[in-house]
C-alpha cells in the first residue's frame, strides 16, 4: 500500500507516512516515511527527510537520513545525506556532506 501526493500539492508543515509514499509536490517541512519514500521529478522539498528507503528524483534542500538511498539523474540535492547504502546516477547533483556505511545513520 502506498500514498501518492501529486505535483499540485503544497504543504507547509511536516508530513509523516506509515507506508510507502510518493511525493511530487512542494513542501516546507520535514517528511518521514516508514517504507519507501519517492521524491518525484516535480517535487521541491525544503526540509529534512527520513526513510528506510528513498528514491530522489527532484529538488531537496535539507538533511536526509536513510537505510538505502538512490539518487536519480534528475535530482538536485543541497544539504547532507547519511545512508547505509547509496546509488547515484550520472547527472545527479549533490552539494553538501555525504556519509555512507553502516555507521552513517
Amino acid at each position: 500500500m502506498s500514498s501518492h501526493l501529486s505535483n499540485d500539492i503544497r504543504i507547509e508543515g511536516n508530513l509523516s507516512s506509515t507506508s510507502d509514499l510518493i511525493f511530487d509536490g512542494s513542501i516546507k517541512g520535514n517528511i518521514e516515511a516508514k517504507g519507501t519514500l519517492t521524491i518525484g521529478k516535480n517535487a521541491d522539498v525544503e526540509g529534512d527527510l527520513k526513510a528506510d528507503r528513498v528514491i530522489i528524483e527532484g529538488k531537496v534542500n535539507g538533511k536526509g537520513t536513510f537505510g538505502h538511498c538512490r539518487i536519480a539523474a534528475t535530482a538536485q540535492i543541497s544539504g547532507s545525506v547519511a545512508t547505509a547504502s547509496l546509488q547515484m546516477e550520472e547527472g545527479a547533483s549533490l552539494s553538501g556532506d555525504c556519509r555512507v556505511g553502516k555507521s552513517a545513520n
